[in-house]
């Protein structure tokens, strides 16, 4: 089978909120997309009638990245369709409390397999493809896995720290073909348990003094995406906030 001549994106949780900004961008930008997705497939699948009238050829797939063996089949599928990958962003997360009072290690197994093994073992199985296309990958980290102050989620907290880590190690063990680079986003989304002095007062420690939108993380991902000499790095995209 020839291989499609556009380039091709894969990006996890493809329909979420922050997943469908980037996956819009990606289709703008000229990109076919692979759109992963666990059970939002009503969703995925309004994505891709609209990244469709924006020109972009898409696939569904689906697969749970709280089973790590999964990655391999996950891309298996993803470039059964196209013949190629140029472009892995993973975006799919876990994002809820995890408090002392209350440990559970089932939640904390759930939020290490899903943010930080999956995002890490999918990279591994991608990057044959991605070799071919000297192509790169974006994670999705956060701001507060580099400065762990969000009370009461040490288990997203841990996770998004080590794929801060992974994110480096990657870059050293796929390059020089394949660059790999990381946005950390700010207060983009804010927990729906935050009142609005909460919500005030978590805005007023941002230089900019306001909520980030998801266009924002989605323009920033297209722009590591973009940028040929950039690998190994955290982009912070917070408004100024650390």
């Amino acid at each position: 089978m020839i291989p499609f001549s556009k380039p091709v994106a894969l990006v996890t949780g493809g329909a979420s909120f922050l997943g469908k900004a980037i996956s819009l961008k990606l289709a703008v930008e000229g990109f076919d997309l692979i759109l992963h997705y666990q059970s939002s497939l009503g969703k995925t699948q309004e994505l891709a009638l609209e990244a469709g009238r924006l020109g972009a050829k898409t696939k569904l797939v689906k697969a749970d990245l709280r089973k790590t063996e999964q990655t391999r089949g996950l891309i298996q599928k993803a470039v059964g369709f196209f013949r190629r990958l140029d472009f892995l962003v993973n975006n799919a997360s876990l994002f809820y409390p995890t408090p002392p009072s209350r440990p559970k290690p089932g939640q904390w197994r759930e939020m290490i397999d899903t943010n930080l093994l999956s995002p890490y073992f999918l990279s591994l199985a991608a990057a044959p493809w991605l070799t071919k296309t000297r192509g790169s990958i974006v994670n999705l980290t956060d701001i507060y896995g580099e400065n762990p102050i969000l009370k009461n989620y040490a288990a997203y907290c841990t996770s998004k720290a080590g794929l801060i880590a992974a994110t480096k190690i990657l870059s050293r063990e796929l390059g020089p073909s394949i660059r790999v680079n990381a946005v950390s986003p700010g207060a983009i989304f804010i927990p729906k348990s935050y009142s609005r002095k909460q919500r005030e007062q978590l805005l007023q420690r941002s230089t900019l003094k306001r909520q980030g939108t998801p266009e924002d993380i989605a323009e920033a991902v297209y722009f590591l995406a973009s940028q040929k000499f950039i690998t190994g790095h955290i982009l912070k995209v917070d408004g100024g906030r650390f």
